[in-house]
């Protein structure tokens, strides 16, 4: 058992499922599988999962278990309002998914760096694809993708410079 308000999560692999826990052996999250914020024991939330504890909390924690009893029956929606949303929402913090952040950004860098012909827009698209997939789970990668691209956009830029200066 877990105590009140700590935000419990489970690796799914791909991803992580979030909940808090209410100190009573039960876990509030949002379920993908009921679309919508159910409380339900921990071995069901854990479904044979190892449960590991997040980094996401408050400074009172238990007021987050409250505050998540009030939306039991929220509905699910994986952009929006998913179990990650949920629980950063429960602590009263800024509600975002990280997860999502880290996949767009990774997409959307790789993607540049693929189809784009333009050197700096490759370093740069490769370079947000690889701060997003460094940048640790629970901590949004938008400051550390920025700094990347122009880091890299500028050491390409300043290379082309260099190169044809020496023509």
């Amino acid at each position: 058992m877990y105590p009140a308000g700590t935000t419990l999560k489970l690796n799914l692999g791909t991803f992580l499922h979030y909940g808090i826990a209410d100190g009573s052996g039960n876990v509030i999250h949002n379920s993908k599988k009921r679309l919508m914020v159910i409380k339900e024991p921990e071995a069901s939330f854990a479904e044979g999962k190892a449960i590991q504890v997040s980094s996401i909390t408050s400074e009172n924690p238990e007021s987050a278990v409250a505050k998540a009893e009030r939306y039991l029956g929220m509905p699910y929606d994986l952009i929006e309002n998913n179990c990650e949303h949920f629980a950063r929402l429960a602590h009263g913090l800024e509600v975002e998914s990280t997860q999502i952040q880290h996949y767009f950004i990774a997409a959307l860098g790789a993607g540049a760096a693929i189809i784009s012909d333009n050197a700096v827009i490759k370093a740069a698209g490769g370079a947000a694809a690889l701060a997003a997939l460094l940048t640790p789970g629970e901590k949004s990668p938008f400051k550390n993708a920025a700094v990347a691209v122009l880091v890299a956009a500028g050491l390409v830029a300043l290379a082309k410079d260099h190169e044809i200066s020496n023509k």
